[in-house]
């Protein structure tokens, strides 16, 4: 729904339960002055805005369509950080082939000793890792935050510093073994098992705004956290984890792909993509 008719509802509604604009915004935790201007449609609140006046106001969030709004919203950061998603894209598969050359590196040194493995290669590729990594997942920052998804956001982010903080830690334990194997293995397996039933968590919760895509990539997310967790599971969670982020690849190519503005063919693409 587009102001100026979201403010006007909001304030029928507030009315029709005899609260002034004090009282609503003290209720609320908002200010007097934002109530004026959503009112009098100058602003378009955010989705949590709305809701917490809706909650006051025993509105069903339901009610309102925000759908478009959010469109527009998600077409706009695709606009402006189209580059973000390109990169993601390309960077994201190079990560993938990097993350096998890394997963036969971490069999030799952890469990055959790491004789033949060379310092500076096993250095060079946990580095690049950690950089593709970072621009790999950025662009699913991006979409947390054009559909204010505090979890998404979190969620990306807490990965791309545990895999900077992991990799470090791995190239320090290569050079001077200050912390046993098994300690290393345990704790990484259980801190990337909570990231990723975070970030699961947030793509099956966003099934609607972004489709079944994003509940095939969350459930995945879930099955690999679950999996590192346990620790015991963690091998085949490897699996699980290389499909999702396949898939994760899917939807930035998905998103990037999108980004044609104001026609009614891109219209048609962001609603099997986002919002």
């Amino acid at each position: 729904m587009k102001q100026p008719e979201l403010g006007y509802k909001i304030q029928n509604w507030r009315k029709a339960k005899g609260l002034t604009q004090e009282e609503l915004v003290e209720k609320c935790n908002l200010n007097v002055r934002t109530l004026q201007r959503i009112e009098a449609g100058e602003v378009l609140p955010r989705s949590y805005t709305i809701k917490s006046i809706l909650e006051v106001l025993n509105v069903d969030f339901s009610e309102l369509n925000l759908k478009e709004d959010q469109q527009n919203q998600f077409s706009t950061l695709l606009e402006n950080k189209s580059s973000y998603f390109k990169w993601g894209a390309i960077i994201g598969i190079i990560y993938l082939c990097l993350s096998f050359v890394e997963g036969f590196m971490e069999v030799g040194f952890y469990y055959e000793s790491g004789n033949d493995i060379s310092g500076i290669n096993y250095s060079l590729v946990k580095i690049g890792v950690m950089l593709t990594f970072a621009v790999f997942y950025y662009p699913i920052y991006l979409m947390g935050k054009a559909l204010n998804d505090s979890l998404l956001k979190i969620s990306s982010l807490f990965l791309i510093v545990l895999i900077l903080v992991s990799n470090i830690n791995d190239i320090a334990v290569f050079y001077t073994s200050y912390m046993s194997v098994e300690v290393v293995l345990v704790a990484r397996s259980v801190m990337f098992g909570i990231a990723y039933l975070l970030i699961g968590t947030a793509f099956v919760m966003r099934q609607k705004s972004l489709g079944t895509l994003s509940l095939v990539i969350g459930i995945f997310a879930i099955v690999t956290g679950l999996g590192f967790v346990s620790v015991l599971m963690a091998i085949p969670a490897l699996f699980t984890l290389t499909i999702f982020e396949i898939l994760m690849l899917v939807l930035i190519v998905k998103a990037m792909n999108a980004d044609g503005l104001n026609t009614e063919k891109t219209s048609s693409k962001l609603s099997s993509v986002a919002i």
